[in-house]
């Protein structure tokens, strides 16, 4: 595979700095596109704000620069330097471009795209100054679009920032929508990230039952049907990951998501969609590994949402680079404006050179047809290497105490440990103890497979307690290692699994 680079031209260190003036595309703008005319608007989410961020409009220092209304002035207010001290002329991205249809072997084109410090639609200089926190101008057009192609809102006033990735998207969210001491429902196991960024911010996390399709809709609805509220404020936000589920690889069905926003929308239930896996299409795989039939595309909450209340986080982490720290969050533009105000004094914008990068291939080489293409040729690539993890599992994993389920979609293999067959649980401990030893059961696994050159994860830094929880997991990734190296590392995990149930390697 071709890997992209980015050469860089520095320009000389000059003494005396130009008049320089305010950009018009610095204001904060909220982009709501045209062909929405005929839609219904959202549903006023103004009940749905915390005590911190009901009267929170960001930074005063942004109104100031709003106030210009575009109008070219020279600066002697702002706090930035001219572009002439920025010591870069231009940057050259050389980059790939996938052909449709697309496959594994589809071979990719290199091109080239350079980026000057005065050029005329989106330059260096733009990239390297403060600039809009909803992200650049041209960068927000183009993912508008992509929002509207892929999910294609119901609803007409809806719009995009761009975030720094998911996470810090999600701290805000969390501090948009909630108190400390409230709680925030999720699947039962989930990202370790969310449960303990909510508990820097004063907020519990409910698990709630899943099965091999995700978070179970019967369970929600119990869950908020029976809310003790002893135990605090009845519940007004879910997390989920529908797609490609972190850590379980579980998918929600079509009528399962269907079934979760109807309850939603019984109970005013604010829905944080974080679906950064929902472009990894492996298709289902036969019991052989052999034939795979192609998944079908699944509508995402906010494709379903009737009223404005899905949030749905976006990253390129998993389907571009994660070190670009880049995504957008998607909501209707009473919950954009707040995520601007947050940003604004926050991580300000997602940084300058990420953005260029991204614009550079998205929209100048790209474009929608490309990055479908790209979207396509990668996710045939996990799909080879899901198949050969599942089939090294079969070779190396002691059937009779690991199980899995062939994920989907994403990048995750969830592994179930049968703990009630080992040694230490043959006669009855009481439930305290019981958890002890499962906790040590996992720690010694996953230190042994260490040292015997394999890292899985534990699956109890998955749960909201991050306590073992009568279960004993593993999750297994198929997307950072070699796929040569999957024979050895399965054969080591197997190796491990066996030493601690004490049976024989075979």
């Amino acid at each position: 595979m071709v890997m992209s680079t980015v050469s860089i031209v520095h320009s000389p260190i000059q003494l005396a700095p130009s008049c320089s003036t305010i950009p018009a595309n610095t204001a904060p703008s909220l982009k709501v596109l045209s062909n929405n005319n005929g839609k219904p608007l959202s549903k006023s989410m103004q009940h749905h704000f915390s005590s911190e961020s009901k009267d929170f409009s960001g930074s005063s220092l942004k109104k100031l620069s709003a106030q210009l209304h575009g109008r070219q002035v020279i600066s002697l207010g702002t706090g930035r330097p001219t572009a002439d001290f920025y010591p870069w002329e231009s940057l050259t991205f050389r980059g790939m471009v996938p052909h449709p249809p697309a496959s594994v072997t589809t071979s990719v084109k290199t091109v080239e795209h350079t980026v000057t410090k005065h050029s005329d639609i989106y330059n260096l200089s733009s990239g390297l100054n403060y600039g809009p926190t909803v992200g650049s101008p041209s960068l927000v057009r183009f993912l508008t679009e992509h929002v509207e192609i892929t999910h294609h809102p119901s609803y007409a006033d809806w719009s995009i920032s761009l975030t720094s990735g998911s996470t810090a998207a999600l701290e805000i969210a969390f501090r948009i929508f909630c108190d400390r001491g409230d709680t925030v429902l999720a699947e039962r196991f989930t990202y370790p990230g969310a449960i303990e960024g909510a508990k820097l911010l004063g907020l519990r996390f409910e698990g709630v039952e899943m099965d091999v399709q995700g978070l179970r809709p019967e369970a929600l609805e119990r869950t908020l049907r029976e809310w003790d509220l002893s135990r605090g404020p009845k519940p007004r936000v879910l997390y989920t990951i529908p797609t490609g589920q972190n850590p379980t690889g579980a998918t929600q069905s079509t009528e399962r998501r269907r079934a979760i926003y109807d309850i939603a929308e019984e109970h005013d239930l604010i829905i944080i969609e974080d679906d950064p896996y929902y472009f990894l299409r492996m298709g289902a795989c036969r019991a052989d590994h052999g034939r795979t039939e192609k998944t079908s595309e699944l509508p995402s909450y906010l494709a379903l949402d009737r009223s404005g209340r899905v949030v749905r986080l976006d990253s390129v982490s998993k389907i571009l680079a994660p070190g670009l720290r880049a995504g957008w969050v998607t909501a209707n533009t009473q919950i954009i404006a707040k995520f601007i105000a947050y940003q604004e004094i926050t991580t300000v914008e997602v940084n300058g050179p990420s953005q260029l990068m991204l614009w550079a291939l998205l929209e100048q080489k790209w474009g929608h047809q490309g990055f479908a293409a790209w979207l396509d040729h990668i996710s045939l690539a996990y799909r080879t290497r899901r198949d050969a993890l599942l089939h090294t599992c079969d070779q190396y994993l002691p059937r009779d105490i690991c199980t899995w389920d062939p994920p989907e979609y994403g990048m995750f293999v969830w592994l179930r440990l049968n703990w009630e067959i080992h040694p230490l649980f043959k006669s009855e401990v009481e439930a305290a103890e019981r958890e002890e030893l499962l906790s040590e059961v996992a720690e010694r696994i996953n230190i042994n497979a260490i040292e015997n050159g394999v890292q899985v994860t534990k699956g109890l830094l998955f749960t909201s307690n991050q306590k073992p929880n009568g279960e004993l997991q593993f999750r297994l990734t198929f997307a950072a290692a070699p796929a040569e190296q999957f024979e050895k590392a399965l054969k080591a995990l197997g190796d491990t699994v066996r030493q601690e149930f004490a049976l024989t390697c075979e």
